[in-house]
């Protein structure tokens, strides 16, 4: 299976959305043992993979800041 992955990341402060949208471009899987002893000349067997055309993923992402210590204390 040969597949593209194209994506995009947006960042906003502290926030992180990703989006990626893989696309399956070539699917060719192997015939297994079982396909091949189950195909007849009127009925070829080649396995009942289901690879799917497109897939969204969506990640959003928060980043917990640091807590930095206060460098000038005031009396």
């Amino acid at each position: 299976m040969i597949s593209v992955e194209p994506g995009a990341s947006y960042m906003l402060g502290n926030v992180t959305a990703i989006l990626n949208v893989p696309l399956a471009l070539v699917r060719n899987r192997t015939r297994s043992l079982t396909d091949i002893s189950d195909s007849t000349p009127d009925n070829f067997r080649h396995g009942d993979a289901a690879f799917a055309d497109y897939l969204l993923n969506f990640s959003p992402a928060w980043r917990i800041p640091k807590k930095t210590p206060v460098l000038f204390n005031s009396l």
